[in-house]
């Protein structure tokens, strides 16, 4: 068996930083400042980093006032090569708990994006980012492929500029280009004129990347796939503009590799015709779009992006376009106030307040009948009911389909809430994902996507029925798009690949159906007969699979390599692989060991990376 050497815990925290870096890394900064200083956590207020040229700064910033910087403190000089005292601004930290605020910073929410650009663009985290980065390198040649990423990304944060993603104080007041735009007041010509330009460059630079290195890998997938990306998010910031001419010319230039064109094919062919499809990031969106505008390849589904449902002039093209029925008035989204919606607890509860219909929910929010006042003297629409329904008309009865609430609700899902009182009635509604919580067991798989349906999804007779709906369309329809190492990378296709098996084996293993869990798995290995790299964490559930069905060696082989994947994650922290905690670490080991030991299986490569933790 080969051994892996590990080091004690203690030296782990040392080593963030690479003997080739000559400045520290993020998880670096955030190491040394939380093991000396509490960072501040409050309602409105939070600590943040900020990489400029100077080196790394100390951000100590309000939630409320539009996340206004409060103060900054260089923290570590790239000049002098060394920290900064800064007890005059931080409490010192008595116990000071690093490992949860490098969780905390690099594994939750947007953090992990944060995390990656600090790791690839040259200065980031503070207003005007972008323009130092285009000044000191937009015009350079030769760079190396990160900052050839980090200028990249530079000019799409320019280009956003000119339009709706907008931040105070970073242009001179007579730069009538940058006067931040009403919510639903489109870009003038000379705006746009500079965001096409922007739009450009950034393209050139990530062709220009692809070129340096081919498999240079980005949070999305390879750098072709960024280049693609580019290319279609700059047809999404133009059509948005109701700039459809200048929109064209981009998705003309697009190019998209075949096996992306069949992951795209593989989610509009999981729904029924005229159906709605939400999707939530750029890979289950864009590829999606342009199967249907360059080929008109299933038009017949409108596809939503739930993300992008949060800027009002997407919201405004959709109710222009007449793609999708939306009857959320435009002075409810004109008003910011309305971004967030609150439950608030009734002082007394009726009937009606246990279970009222969205729709007659909606209506009150939009009319602002109940609000919460909020710590800046303002207020926000308010919900008295986290119970809501939602009626479908089925063989000519209504069945009602509860929505569990959540505390709070963004403009994106009050949207949501909108094509769903409007639509439930008249076209299939499916979602690219399934954590919708408030949709909870009304959801079912249906093929690579997930369907709202009137019945509860948990029950006997409904499991059955996805079941034998989910094994035609493997057989049938779909077609699998794989990681494979050094030529593509496509993480949606791995996900949904063993998701959708996973879904299978979960209903035989409850059943203790061995025969059938073998079945499929043969199946699953015609199109995946290796697990490589890149799917390890979306593979790892086969372990247990390989010991229920009593294949020692696979199962023994699937789970090493796994934890030699983890124990190097654990050692060498990344944006690419995430940061894992000592006790996350631990936890995904004893994962395994619980996998293996369904059939008394052992590794000792995992028992050694156990016993050399403790």
């Amino acid at each position: 068996m080969k051994r892996i050497c590990l080091f004690s815990f203690a030296l782990l925290l040392s080593l963030f930083v690479t003997a080739q870096q000559l400045n520290p890394s993020y998880p670096e900064i955030i190491k040394s400042f939380c093991s000396q200083y509490e960072p501040i956590e409050a309602y409105e207020d939070y600590t943040a980093f900020a990489k400029k040229r100077e080196g790394w700064y100390v951000l100590q910033i309000n939630k409320i006032k539009s996340d206004s910087i409060l103060k900054e403190i260089l923290f570590y000089s790239f000049l002098e090569k060394k920290f900064n005292d800064l007890s005059t601004y931080y409490n010192k930290a008595e116990n000071p708990e690093v490992e949860k605020h490098l969780e905390r910073y690099l594994n939750y929410g947007g953090s992990i994006f944060d995390w990656y650009a600090f790791e690839r663009i040259p200065y980031y985290g503070y207003n005007g980012w972008s323009l130092d980065v285009i000044e000191d390198f937009g015009n350079k040649e030769n760079l190396s492929d990160t900052i050839y990423d980090g200028v990249g990304r530079a000019y799409g944060n320019l280009a956003q500029s000119y339009t709706w993603h907008q931040q105070g104080g970073l242009y001179p007041k007579d730069d009538t280009l940058h006067v931040k735009l009403k919510r639903l007041q489109y870009p003038s010509a000379a705006r746009v004129k500079e965001m096409r330009q922007a739009l450009i460059n950034s393209i050139t630079k990530f062709e220009l990347l692809g070129k340096k290195n081919p498999q240079y890998v980005t949070l999305i997938g390879n750098a072709e796939l960024k280049v693609f990306n580019e290319y279609m998010s700059a047809y999404s910031q133009l059509t948005m503009c109701k700039q459809d001419k200048l929109a064209a010319e981009f998705i003309a230039k697009a190019n998209l590799s075949e096996p992306y064109i069949i992951q795209a094919k593989n989610y509009l062919n999981s729904c029924e015709p005229d159906a709605v499809l939400f999707t939530y990031g750029d890979n289950d969106t864009y590829q999606l779009w342009y199967l249907q505008e360059k080929y008109n390849y299933r038009k017949d589904v409108t596809v939503i992006n739930y993300n992008l449902l949060g800027l009002p002039v997407y919201i405004h093209m959709l109710k222009r376009n007449k793609s999708v029925k939306i009857t959320t008035p435009d002075y409810f989204i004109i008003n910011a106030g309305n971004d967030i919606c609150y439950y608030k607890q009734p002082v007394k509860t009726t009937v009606s307040e246990k279970g009222i219909s969205l729709q007659l929910l909606l209506q009150r929010l939009y009319k602002r009948k109940n609000v919460i006042e909020l710590s800046n003297n303002t207020t926000a629409p308010a919900y008295l009911s986290k119970s809501a329904y939602i009626e479908k008309v089925v063989a000519g009865l209504k069945k009602r389909i509860p929505l569990n609430l959540d505390t709070y609700h963004y403009i994106n899902d009050i949207i949501v809430f909108d094509i769903l009182v409007n639509t439930i009635n008249t076209r299939p509604l499916y979602f690219t994902t399934n954590i919708i919580s408030y949709l909870e067991n009304y959801i079912r798989e249906k093929g690579i996507v997930y369907e709202l349906i009137p019945n509860n999804a948990t029950t006997s007779t409904q499991k059955i029925g996805t079941t034998r709906e989910l094994e035609k369309f493997i057989i049938e329809k779909y077609k699998p798009v794989l990681s494979v190492p050094d030529k593509i990378l496509c993480n949606e296709g791995d996900i949904s690949f063993f998701t959708l098996y996973y879904t299978l084996f979960n209903y035989y293993l409850a059943k203790k159906d061995t025969a059938a869990c073998k079945k499929w798995l043969l199946k699953l290995e015609e199109s995946c007969s290796k697990i490589n790299t890149a799917q390890l964490k979306a593979a790892k559930n086969l372990i247990y699979i390989y010991s229920f069905t009593g294949n020692e060696k696979k199962a023994i082989s699937l789970s090493e390599q796994y934890a030699a994947w983890l124990n190097e994650a654990y050692l060498k922290p990344s944006s690419l692989n995430g940061y894992y905690s000592k006790k996350a670490f631990t936890d995904e080991l004893r994962l395994i060991q619980s996998m293996l030991s369904v059939n008394n299986y052992e590794s000792s490569l995992v028992e050694q990376l156990l016993n050399n933790l403790y």
